[in-house]
């Protein structure tokens, strides 16, 4: 049986090689380019991400714990912008408390039914002059938590329209780099994406070996947070583009 087998394979034509990635390249002569576009901007709008967490024996004495401190960082807020008319204008959101089953030190040790009560606060800083005086009393109080920090721009679908242009400019002033290196012209555009066009860099040959695990890399590459100061934003938009060649 397998040797009918084998001879059956064997009969069939022969398929060119690259067959199987033939429909990802476009049937035309074409070129096909990577634009960036990259800017440095000052922030405009800082955001805080934390717990507020407490234990005690009395679930009631850990709930108090988290409402008071709560009410501290309400205080913070109203001390450093002004009384707002609600949290919303403060730039304050706290979630409704809820409990979760505290880790045990030991691993082996018999399940206990102690929980910790917790309340996830989210805070929008809008005039960050006033950044750090209220990150360092945040990071001197207690009962805080699984703290982050983000920085933004209120005009971000702005800045990114302005950065998807110079990255299409930066694309086309490649290209026709390119084909002026052979004696031709840039043509139309064909394709566009704001990611990687991975089926047809792989098709061609053009996706570096180690893409996926320097991305990885690149990704879990972190350093050491300075929560008191305010991080210059590094905004960056890639596009990939086809252009016919004329």
């Amino acid at each position: 049986m397998l040797k009918k087998f084998a001879l059956a394979l064997a009969l069939l034509p022969a398929l060119p090689l690259g067959a199987a990635h033939a429909a990802d390249l476009p049937a035309y002569p074409f070129i096909h380019v990577s634009g960036e576009g990259f800017v440095m901007l000052p922030p405009d709008i800082g955001e805080i991400d934390f717990d507020v967490s407490a234990f005690d024996a009395d679930p009631a004495v850990a709930v108090g714990v988290v409402q008071a401190r709560v009410e501290q960082i309400r205080a913070l807020l109203v001390e450093q912008s002004g009384p707002p008319e609600g949290d919303s204008a403060a730039g304050l959101e706290v979630q409704d408390m809820r409990k979760e089953m505290r880790k045990s030190a030991n691993p082996d040790a018999a399940a206990t039914s102690d929980y910790d009560i917790l309340s996830s606060v989210h805070i929008v800083v809008r005039d960050l002059t006033k950044w750090r005086p209220i990150m360092q009393a945040l990071l001197e109080m207690k009962n805080i938590d699984h703290m982050s920090t983000t920085f933004g721009k209120s005009d971000r679908l702005k800045v990114e329209q302005e950065l998807t242009a110079a990255a299409i400019k930066d694309a086309l002033r490649r290209a026709e780099g390119m084909a002026a290196g052979f004696g031709k012209k840039v043509g139309p555009v064909t394709a566009i994406s704001s990611s990687p066009l991975r089926n047809l860099t792989k098709a061609v040959g053009l996706m570096p070996s180690d893409y996926y695990n320097s991305e990885r890399r690149a990704q879990a590459k972190t350093s050491e947070k300075d929560f008191l100061s305010v991080t210059v934003l590094r905004w960056t938009q890639n596009v990939d583009m086809i252009f016919r060649i004329k």
